[in-house]
């Protein structure tokens, strides 16, 4: 009897640890779980390094940056006296620095540029809040050089290829600039 006294107590126990751990492992298996994307599958530490929420809402992609060039193109061609434009947009934390080539039309005459380079520029700057500086020219040799950047890019290559050839343009556009 003294033995059965003392092994209730303990079978009785036994059986509801028992119960709890089959009950807490029965439980796991019946939660929802959440679906994983294949995207998030092949992070080994941290899936949520690649869900498309984390990345920053601002950062533009190629085929934006190109839909705004066309923008800021249009915009650029409004403006009176201009016949033609070519604009590159080079992005950099989230703000934007604008290379506009302009060629104007014949009958603008050499005291108008400046106006119509100040209108182009005002007005692209208006058009979208992360643009923080617009460099506009009408030296035929820098339009030319702005054409080939667009072009490239329009072929397929990344801005950040023509980074040299941006930052030569953008000295010889603005001088003081550093």
């Amino acid at each position: 009897m003294e033995l059965r006294g003392k092994a209730l107590p303990i079978l009785i126990l036994m059986a509801i640890l028992s119960t709890l751990v089959i009950a807490g492992c029965n439980r796991d298996e019946q939660a929802p779980r959440r679906p994983v994307t294949p995207r998030e599958k092949t992070t080994t530490e941290d899936s949520t390094l690649t869900r498309k929420a984390q990345q920053p809402p601002t950062q533009a992609t190629a085929t934006e940056i190109r839909k705004l060039a066309d923008r800021l193109t249009n915009k650029a061609v409004e403006v009176k006296g201009v016949r033609s434009a070519t604009v590159v947009v080079q992005p950099a934390n989230n703000r934007y620095t604008v290379l506009v080539g302009l060629t104007l039309n014949s009958e603008v005459k050499q005291d108008q540029t400046s106006a119509i380079k100040k209108e182009v520029s005002e007005k692209l700057s208006k058009t979208d809040k992360r643009i923080n500086r617009v460099l506009v020219t009408t030296n035929p040799e820098l339009v030319r050089r702005i054409e080939d950047i667009a072009r490239g890019i329009l072929g397929g290559k990344p801005v950040q290829s023509f980074a040299e050839e941006i930052t030569e343009v953008t000295r010889r556009i603005a001088p003081t600039i550093d």
